[in-house]
């Protein structure tokens, strides 16, 4: 499969960093050759989140058609097998379990920074990957976003209780990202 016919499979948190940082309308700038793609049952998890502030803007996303909702494919065997698998026996929840069901036989890439939860099963079945931190690192190559953005980013998430490996871009290693080209 061609790089520009993947598809991004977002996974709740990486769409809540952007969301809670207040970038959200760049979400689909950043790879903007690569459609971003919201599973139902991610999106399913993401209406029992209790913020209303948070709901009201990916609706708006959705609606702007910035990301777009994508059908669990429930017939496909395989893919519900292994999601079943993932669930069951690796104890992910059903986004995540979704996601990478979907990625590992689809070949599209997944966007989830839960990197403890999804690092070994990526590397396992050879699934390309982009954390929160990549997009920053990207945004921040092509000029979308600059240092002192990245910054704002990192730290609101910071005083918000999200996790990320650093308070500074400058403290950050971007990694090149070889699977896009």
């Amino acid at each position: 499969m061609e790089n520009k016919q993947r598809i991004i499979l977002i996974d709740a948190d990486v769409i809540s960093h952007f969301v809670t940082a207040g970038e959200a309308d760049y979400i689909n700038k950043i790879f903007p050759q690569h459609p971003i793609f919201l599973l139902n049952k991610v999106y399913a998890e993401l209406q029992r989140w209790p913020s209303q502030a948070m709901l009201e803007r990916i609706s708006l996303l959705l609606s702007k058609k910035a990301i777009q909702i994508m059908e669990f494919p429930e017939d496909n065997e395989m893919i519900l097998k292994e999601y079943r698998w993932i669930k069951q026996m690796l104890f992910k929840g059903d986004g995540e379990s979704a996601c990478l069901a979907v990625a590992r036989f689809s070949k599209n890439i997944l966007a989830s920074s839960n990197l403890r939860d999804i690092k070994n099963y990526c590397g396992m079945h050879k699934i390309d990957y982009l954390t929160t931190m990549d997009f920053l690192c990207q945004a921040l190559k092509t000029g979308l976003f600059d240092e002192n953005k990245c910054n704002n980013f990192l730290q609101t998430l910071r005083k918000a209780g999200k996790k990320l490996p650093v308070i500074s871009i400058k403290d950050y290693q971007c990694t090149p990202i070889t699977f896009l080209g």
